[in-house]
């Protein structure tokens, strides 16, 4: 019966307040782009030196979205699906994973975050799955709090 009971989750903050639990986060990924600039040690020697080159964005999540949807979260993402306000949508968001008492065991900031993709479950007459819908976020940086 333990095995049943939810132990650690995933939870969306917007400014200072957690406004939705999530069903899942997954795919976290980054890349970064350098440009090698070699360069001479004192000794003569080669060494290279690495400057970043930052991309618009440079990383993606997926969100996973249960029936526990909150309206400040909903609302960015109806205007990042808007063409006309999808350039304005970019944001700040912080996942917080919490423990079974609702406490913060991580934290972490993503900046910059869009909305990149969105899909909604196929329905139909007499479906008893549950309604799950899945968000991918690009970013700019993603750091822990």
């Amino acid at each position: 019966m333990e095995d049943d009971v939810v132990k650690h989750q995933w939870q969306i903050e917007l400014g200072d307040r957690r406004v939705e639990t999530l069903k899942g986060v997954s795919g976290i990924s980054s890349e970064q782009e350098y440009i090698e600039m070699p360069q001479n040690s004192p000794d003569g020697e080669p060494v290279p030196d690495f400057v970043l080159d930052a991309p618009e964005f440079f990383g993606t999540l997926a969100l996973t979205r249960g029936l526990d949807r909150s309206g400040p979260f909903s609302q960015w993402i109806m205007e990042s699906k808007d063409p006309a306000k999808a350039e304005a949508s970019s944001r700040t968001i912080v996942l917080a994973y919490v423990n079974e008492r609702n406490e913060v065991v991580r934290r972490f900031q993503i900046e910059g975050a869009r909305l990149t993709s969105h899909s909604s479950p196929d329905l139909s007459a007499g479906d008893s799955s549950v309604l799950e819908e899945t968000l991918e976020i690009a970013y700019t940086s993603v750091s822990p709090l």
